[in-house]
């Protein structure tokens, strides 16, 4: 019940700041409280995941102090950052002792969902924003909520069903990335769940034909999307600007035109980086971005934001912030994460979350490939502290009981 609450708590407070060494959450905030009580120094021999992982963020920290030091990183700024990853280390040992349980799992997923129904982003301010940064994390919990639900009592067509229903329903209203996201895991766990045989040949085979498949329905997609059919204003606008919308890289480009000012930037510093809460002082990076997005330079709105380098992509932020270190360290914990969450989804098709772990991982795969910098410290130790404890709880319970002493014969008396 303790666990309960503790993770109630996490969950709630998530999203409330206070201000320390920058700003924190009010959550990491307990974390740093909870951390003595729940250390134990037997957890790293006994869970080798879990010391791979705090020995990744070590290295990270490492890289981070380092670059720090060496492109002269103002205090202010390098304290935010080598904090970050402190509390990112500390949150995967926490909340790895935390969600211990199925119930403990699955209540942290309903209490997301209740702290996103009265938290509203920011960015929220048109129908479509307003389903993308307000709806999207509701329903995906509620989704998450249903798939445990039917998967465990059997019915791996009704998982399917709201897996397939929700990611059309992401697509019409804009939300393509989550789409992605919920499709892939719908076609993982029906061909994990349906006694099929997977060998190269047929991996190869059913590549190519997604492929063709995927192109078709694209050009649909498109088709619909420009005659007003379909979709939203911003991806009318995104596919109008490009030379060719009916090539799907190109719209990936537009959309994520953080990569390529990323990519410049980790040219610019390819071996130290640029430290801590990087900054674009003379808006290079942001005017890259721009050109992307097809849109002109204002430098009112320029200004009115932190000026970092944009990214949008931990890998590439790792490399921006601590340099080809700290881009290897993030790569290291990626690997680790992504080693634990392929071998549940070959595994264990018969734990209950099997649904939530597969989301999980294609998840972060996104994740670490789109998401900025920040979520290592945010979404990141929560997500791979749930893969760690069901990874365990999977391979632990699956380990023979030891045998029992042979009996001695029993005493025969005269």
């Amino acid at each position: 019940m303790y666990n309960k609450i503790k993770i109630a708590l996490y969950s709630l407070l998530s999203t409330v700041n206070i201000s320390f060494v920058g700003s924190m959450r009010v959550s990491e905030v307990l974390v740093m409280l909870w951390a003595p009580f729940v250390y134990d120094r037997r957890d790293f021999t006994t869970y080798p995941y879990l010391r791979k992982i705090v020995m990744a963020l070590l290295l990270l920290l490492f890289f981070q102090v380092v670059t720090d030091i060496v492109v002269g990183t103002a205090p202010a700024d390098y304290f935010r950052g080598w904090a970050s990853i402190l509390v990112s280390l500390l949150s995967f040992i926490v909340l790895f002792k935390l969600f211990n349980s199925y119930e403990g799992i699955l209540l942290y997923v309903g209490m997301v969902m209740l702290r996103n129904i009265f938290y509203t982003d920011d960015i929220v301010d048109s129908d479509m924003s307003y389903f993308k940064f307000k709806m999207v994390p509701i329903l995906s919990s509620l989704v998450y909520l249903l798939c445990a639900y039917f998967y465990r009592r059997g019915n791996i067509k009704a998982v399917l069903g709201v897996l397939l229903g929700y990611a059309l329903t992401c697509v019409s209203f804009d939300s393509r990335s989550t789409a992605v996201v919920f499709f892939i895991s719908a076609i993982i766990i029906y061909f994990f769940n349906s006694g099929l045989v997977i060998t190269r040949a047929k991996l190869i085979v059913f590549s190519i034909l997604a492929a063709g498949f995927f192109q078709v329905a694209y050009i649909f997609y498109v088709d619909a999307v420009l005659a007003n059919d379909f979709g939203g204003e911003h991806a009318r606008a995104q596919l109008q600007r490009l030379e060719n919308p009916y090539n799907p890289f190109e719209l990936l480009m537009t959309g994520r035109g953080e990569t390529f000012a990323a990519a410049t930037a980790i040219a610019d510093a390819p071996v130290f980086g640029h430290g801590s809460w990087a900054k674009d002082h003379t808006l290079k990076y942001y005017q890259i971005l721009l050109m992307f997005h097809d849109e002109e330079l204002n430098l009112e709105k320029a200004y009115a934001k932190d000026q970092l380098i944009p990214s949008h992509s931990i890998l590439m932020g790792a490399w921006i912030n601590c340099g080809v270190g700290g881009f290897l360290a993030v790569a290291l914990l990626f690997g680790l994460l992504m080693k634990v969450g392929f071998y549940m989804i070959r595994n264990a098709q018969e734990v209950a979350l099997y649904p939530v772990i597969v989301l999980m991982t294609i998840g972060l795969i996104w994740t670490f490939a789109f998401s900025p910098f920040q979520h290592l410290r945010f979404s990141v130790p929560a997500t791979g502290a749930i893969l760690l404890s069901t990874y365990y709880d999977f391979v632990y319970g699956e380990a023979p009981e030891p045998e029992p002493p042979a009996m001695l014969p029993p005493l025969q008396y005269r």
